[in-house]
């Protein structure tokens, strides 16, 4: 090429084959599936009618069955539509982790609302912050008054909400650090929340038994372990990661960060789940896992990726139980149903297998974009120009490639922004 036309730029010159184009453009991200459209309230009514008296939830010394979280979620949205939450409208969520939590953050959602989780425990400072910027129409930061215990426990319609409920209407708004000092909201919708979930419960079967949640519902990591469960007829116990954890039992499904694997080494074998284990949040090294993985060869062990734009996860690797992994970084796998993946160069074409480019998210998992930063999501949320007109990439930041198998490896960052046990942290936040 450069012989013919001496004047061409060298970075202009594609060097991709068409068979390579056409795997990596086609055949490594035709992902597409039928998926019906369904929202986080409609799944977990429908698992409610499924198993009514098995227990969802468990906390405290506290247990609740799926009925009686279907019951009092119903109540407690009554009453948040009698506060002025609906579609399009935050509930900032302050509380502890706790079976009222769960039940709050169901009936924000059943409401029509979307909420806004927030630590407790985060700096005043941050929490002001967020008050601020997010401007909830209600702020709960302790238990539901007794009037909503009057309300109907029957199942809400529109009829019952003050708009009607669509699937593009935000489900949850989770701030993440910002490069610029302020954290942003991420705006994430029913519908690839729901999306989500259905894959959730079909490929991750042991969530059906007991999850381990011990992470922060400001996190959304937790999202895999609190909904997979409560769509699946699992139970999900509500604790913190030490000793303690082993009283309920020993779990089938866990998720945690690659960080938290050295601390699971250290705590009773009871306190690692028996079915499967997710990893995320951060880079997974196989001298990591291999140390855990030593003492349960039996686990199923998933490394998920996901920024929180693309509504917690969107690729995945699976290690199948008794197989070992090489040292270095294990791979982040290939994108989720109806999603897709590109590694592309600086003009945003694909490069070549084992070549490092910035990763690319398309498809059904973006979030809408950043709640009243109209500049950012138009930087961060581009057009596709390699997928259907009109339709929508993330800039992720993350540098990645792809193996000759096919899947994808992570490889850094195209920028400063760092990872401490899973949280993203924008070091210009840090400066100011």
């Amino acid at each position: 090429t450069v012989a013919a036309d001496p004047q061409v730029r060298i970075g202009a010159v594609d060097v991709l084959a068409e068979e390579e184009r056409s795997r990596i453009l086609g055949e490594w991200i035709d992902t597409a599936r039928e998926v019906r459209a369904v929202s986080l309230p409609q799944l977990f009514a429908e698992q409610a009618a499924r198993t009514p008296d098995a227990i969802a939830v468990q906390a405290d010394g506290r247990t609740l069955t799926y009925a009686q979280v279907e019951a009092r979620a119903n109540q407690v949205a009554r009453w948040l539509i009698g506060q002025g939450v609906g579609p399009e409208r935050f509930v900032a969520v302050q509380l502890p982790r706790s079976v009222d939590l769960i039940v709050t953050l169901l009936a924000v959602a059943k409401s029509g609302g979307a909420y806004v989780p927030i630590d407790p425990e985060y700096p005043a400072e941050r929490i002001a912050y967020i008050h601020q910027d997010a401007r909830p129409v209600l702020v709960i930061d302790s238990p539901i008054p007794a009037e909503a215990d009057a309300l109907s426990n029957a199942p809400l319609t529109d009829a019952d909400r003050l708009a009607p409920l669509s699937p593009h209407h935000p489900v949850y708004v989770i701030y993440t650090s910002g490069s610029t000092g302020r954290p942003k909201g991420v705006v994430v919708e029913h519908a690839s929340v729901g999306a989500y979930l259905e894959r959730a419960r079909q490929v991750y079967p042991d969530a059906s038994g007991t999850a381990l949640l011990h992470s922060s519902v400001a996190f959304d990591l937790t999202v895999t372990a609190l909904y997979t469960p409560l769509v699946s007829g699992g139970r999900v116990v509500l604790t913190e990661l030490d000793e303690n954890a082993a009283a309920s039992g020993r779990p089938t499904f866990m998720k945690v960060t690659p960080s938290h694997l050295n601390l699971l080494e250290a705590l009773p074998e009871q306190v690692s789940p028996s079915g499967t284990l997710i990893t995320g949040g951060e880079a997974l090294l196989g001298e990591t896992l291999d140390r855990w993985r030593a003492q349960h060869p039996d686990v199923h062990v998933i490394n998920a990726y996901g920024p929180t734009e693309a509504t917690v996860n969107c690729t995945d690797f699976v290690v199948p139980a008794g197989t070992d992994v090489s040292s270095g970084a294990v791979p982040i796998g290939r994108p989720f149903w109806n999603t897709r993946a590109y590694v592309l160069d600086a003009q945003l074409r694909p490069v070549p297998v084992g070549v490092t480019g910035e990763l690319y998210i398309a498809g059904t998992v973006l979030a809408r974009g950043y709640w009243q930063r109209p500049g950012l999501t138009a930087e961060r949320f581009t057009a596709d120009p390699h997928g259907p007109a009109g339709t929508r990439m993330y800039r992720t930041g993350d540098l990645a490639r792809w193996n000759t198998d096919g899947q994808l490896v992570y490889a850094g960052r195209v920028d400063d922004q760092v990872k401490l046990r899973g949280f993203r942290i924008e070091l210009g936040e840090i400066q100011s």
